[in-house]
């Protein structure tokens, strides 16, 4: 009721500031998530590309070549040769690059996959925690 009243006593500036506000929220909602949702996509087709033999690094910095894929694993093998001597079972998506080699004999990256969305989100929340650390310290700092 209360709500009502209000709306109705505030002039034409004031919605349109807020209808202003509304449309930049959803602005800025709409353009965080459409470039997640393309890397995703992009991600998904590099891991949906994955076959036996391809060159490939993972999150860790390992170079291999994958020896076999079964659902969500994959066997690599890491040694130089490429020989079996040195096999590791990881999950698919464990995989960050995949790789190919050159003209001149160096392996170089051709695809990268985009960051995970929760390394995107964990630097943000410690930027936000650090911010309001630093705007309580500065209101404490006026009391005194």
């Amino acid at each position: 009721m209360n709500l009502l009243y209000t709306l109705g006593a505030m002039d034409s500036q004031s919605i349109i500031m807020i209808a202003v506000l509304g449309v930049l929220m959803v602005l800025m909602l709409v353009m965080s998530i459409v470039p997640q949702r393309k890397r995703q996509k992009e991600a998904q087709k590099m891991m949906d590309s994955l076959t036996a033999g391809t060159k490939v690094k993972t999150i860790g910095g390992f170079i291999g070549e994958i020896k076999s894929i079964d659902g969500g694993t994959i066997v690599i093998d890491l040694s130089p040769k490429c020989d079996g001597s040195n096999l590791c079972v990881l999950d698919k998506s464990a995989i960050y690059t995949i790789m190919q080699v050159g003209a001149n004999g160096q392996v170089e990256e051709v695809k990268q996959e985009a960051p995970k969305a929760l390394d995107d989100v964990a630097p943000a929340k410690e930027e936000a925690k650090t911010e309001e650390a630093k705007e309580e310290k500065a209101k404490d700092e006026k009391i005194f």
